[in-house]
């Protein structure tokens, strides 16, 4: 089975030699956001039509070449598409437009815009960007790449004022899997726990943990995307993190059949593992914590407040971890658990998310 998977992985990492979309607007400074302009039949997006819409991209890329694209444009999301007067939207790249101009055929992806046209939605987009740029940090090994943008619509009918706000945009599901040299595994619903890595999964959890998310599920394949490496192993990649206490939506609301009484309450979900790969992932986190510090203080797009707000909360979780990781008579998946132990999230098995004794 696994020579089988191998052509499939070498097309992905040949692929990849090209630059991407992506690749054309990502720059590595957190606070830098790109400008660009999409074009699109702006009555069609406020009446939430569910066709996908034709428009044009243009933007200047890393290299200062103007770059102009055209894209089908689709909503996305289900709690937001429903709740937001701007609902989230998804761009498709032609792929014989890319390969036309050299680039990847890696066509599609997510763009987050704000929920509502005012400072509090601008605020929670910002803070979620953030989060995946910590993400990058804690996970360096998986993770979705983002990059921020001021985008300006601008009415394809020319009867709808232009709309200029903060955005981001998230990398192509395949080209984040090809970048770890591996593929994305789709309709992987009820996998037995030893198919993840069991390195990559604890660093998933305990990312999810972090900030405060509760609203992702590996059984049932909620906000996750799978990486699939050489040996078969998997490797979880979060995504969509607006109702994690870092974001702190007023939407938002706590997961009562995960033990949250609070979207502020860190529950831990990840599956069990052994002692010894937990405290190393930990060991990982730790390391990473004036760099964290760091990108939120530097992060001036958030306001004072804003930013002593996440600090704050970062702060309470590598305090826990290290009361945590100094404890050595119990085992750390069992201090995270803590009082959720017994409760088994929805579409689980028990056995993954058993107690036990020292291994």
């Amino acid at each position: 089975m696994r020579t089988l998977l191998i052509p499939v992985f070498l097309f992905c990492t040949t692929a990849l030699t090209a630059q991407s979309v992506f690749d054309l607007l990502y720059t590595s400074a957190a606070s830098h956001a790109v400008a660009m302009e999409v074009t699109i039949p702006l009555d069609s997006i406020d009446a939430h039509t569910k066709n996908e819409l034709p428009g044009t991209v243009a933007f200047t890329d890393v290299d200062g070449t103007e770059r102009h694209l055209g894209v089908e444009i689709s909503l996305r999301g289900k709690f937001r598409r429903t709740r937001c007067s701007t609902p989230p939207l998804k761009l498709n790249f032609s792929k014989k437009e890319l390969r036309g101009m050299g680039l990847s055929e890696h066509d599609k992806y997510k763009l987050v815009n704000s929920c509502y046209e005012d400072s509090t939605a601008t605020s929670l987009l910002l803070k979620e960007y953030l989060a995946y740029r910590a993400y990058a940090l804690l996970s360096p090994d998986a993770h979705f790449r983002t990059q921020l943008l001021i985008i300006t619509f601008r009415d394809a009918a020319g009867q709808l004022p232009d709309r200029t706000e903060y955005a981001f945009l998230i990398e192509d599901p395949d080209e984040m899997a090809a970048r770890f040299d591996g593929r994305e595994l789709e309709d992987a619903d009820g996998l037995d726990a030893n198919r993840y890595s069991p390195h990559g999964e604890a660093t998933h959890a305990l990312f999810q943990y972090f900030i405060g998310n509760a609203d992702w599920s590996l059984a049932l394949q909620r906000n996750v995307k799978l990486i699939e490496g050489y040996d078969g192993m998997l490797t979880p990649v979060a995504y969509d993190f607006d109702f994690s206490g870092w974001v702190g939506a007023p939407y938002a609301s706590p997961s009562r059949q995960t033990g949250q009484e609070s979207i502020y309450q860190r529950v831990y979900l990840g599956y069990h593992q052994r002692d010894r790969t937990l405290r190393e992932v930990s060991r990982e986190f730790r390391s990473h914590r004036r760099e964290v510090l760091q990108l939120i203080k530097n992060f001036d797009l958030l306001s004072n407040r804003d930013r002593d707000i996440l600090t704050r909360f970062v702060l309470l979780f590598y305090d826990s971890m290290a009361e945590k990781t100094q404890n050595m008579g119990t085992l750390l998946y069992d201090q995270l658990r803590g009082e959720t132990a017994t409760i088994i999230p929805p579409g689980s098995k028990a056995e993954h998310y058993r107690t036990s004794a020292r291994p």
